[in-house]
């Protein structure tokens, strides 16, 4: 039988930042790590990893970068999909996903939720650059490659 991640009443005070995260679990609340033999989780409670923390291995793993990524692990249909907390010991391989050491299961979210947290992923890391754009009543053309494209409204 499988050994049941360690359930912690630890609170997480200032000196332990909490990063937020979306994680992706079965139907039925339960994940099977790398592989390896499912776990079952709660939502409210906090679990603690025993060990060495490293992306794709070992620890706690939820998605930090893109929301949408959450559906490489995870098909939209039959999961489940929540906020989490992470913190202690974290290590993250690709700027996607982050394995924790600590990990606190959160409310569920939805679908329009992850849309919406998508969105705000892209803008939030969205700049305007100076010149080149087009105001007022004038189009816009770019190319790139061998093919270009180009608009005008107003």
């Amino acid at each position: 039988m499988a050994k049941k991640p360690k359930q912690t009443e630890e609170v997480v005070t200032a000196e332990q930042p909490v990063v937020m995260a979306i994680k992706g679990f079965n139907a039925d609340l339960t994940c099977t790590p790398n592989g390896g033999p499912k776990f079952q989780y709660a939502v409210g409670e906090t679990y603690t990893h025993d060990g060495k923390v490293v992306a794709c291995k070992s620890g706690f793993h939820a998605i930090t970068g893109h929301p949408l990524a959450v559906f490489k692990y995870y098909a939209p249909a039959g999961s489940v999909f929540h906020s989490v907390g992470l913190s202690g010991s974290m290590h993250t391989d690709d700027d996607e996903k982050t394995a924790a050491e600590i990990l606190k299961v959160g409310a569920q979210i939805g679908m329009s939720d992850l849309v919406k947290e998508a969105v705000k992923w892209v803008t939030d890391r969205a700049t305007v650059e100076e010149g080149g754009h087009a105001t007022g009543y004038q189009g816009a053309a770019s190319a790139t490659g061998t093919r270009g494209a180009a608009s005008a409204t107003g």
